[in-house]
């Protein structure tokens, strides 16, 4: 013959917490026991922040991924750089307008500043095409390392001979012979 214990657990009649959303118990769903209110409805320059803001993450987006690619294609990229910096500029007025004076800083200014990076960098590569050509024809001929280190150190004397034609100066970061 078995002894059985039974458990303390089982012994015990189990209580379940209310059903309702207010943990209060006073069976409305409002915190103060009052009817319950709909949300707030963002106001149209609300809107408009959250509408820009979405649209300048997506054009910014597009534009570091267009950076990337090869030409000609890279050129997308300033051409997305310059809607995003438009955006940047609704997105900041819209955002006081609203009332959101901190996000409208933080979204506009720090979008306009990286949108206009990207553009910069896409009209740097228009001015250095026939170099940036030749760069990307090499790389894609390049088997071994040593092949692809020689077209990078190629690159870099042309885009340096470039700079330093154009400003009189040698381009920062390269070495002074």
């Amino acid at each position: 013959m078995g002894v059985s214990n039974p458990s303390p657990v089982e012994d015990q009649t189990r209580i379940d917490p209310p059903r309702d959303s207010d943990a209060s118990g006073k069976g409305s769903g409002a915190p103060d026991g009052g009817p319950d209110k709909e949300p707030e409805k963002p106001s149209g320059p609300q809107r408009t922040v959250v509408k820009y803001g979405l649209a300048l993450t997506v054009l910014l987006a597009g534009a570091i991924l267009c950076s990337m690619l090869s030409l000609p294609l890279v050129i997308v990229s300033g051409v997305l750089a310059l809607g995003a910096m438009a955006c940047a500029v609704i997105c900041l007025v819209a955002g006081i307008r609203a009332g959101q004076v901190a996000q409208a800083i933080v979204t506009g200014v720090i979008g306009f500043i990286v949108a206009g990076y990207v553009l910069v960098s896409a009209i740097s590569t228009v001015l250095i095409w026939d170099i940036r050509a030749d760069f990307e024809a090499c790389m894609a001929d390049s088997i071994t390392e040593q092949a692809t280190a020689v077209c990078q150190n190629d690159y870099n004397t042309q885009v340096g001979d470039w700079f330093e034609r154009l400003t009189g100066q040698p381009m920062p970061g390269s070495q002074a012979d």
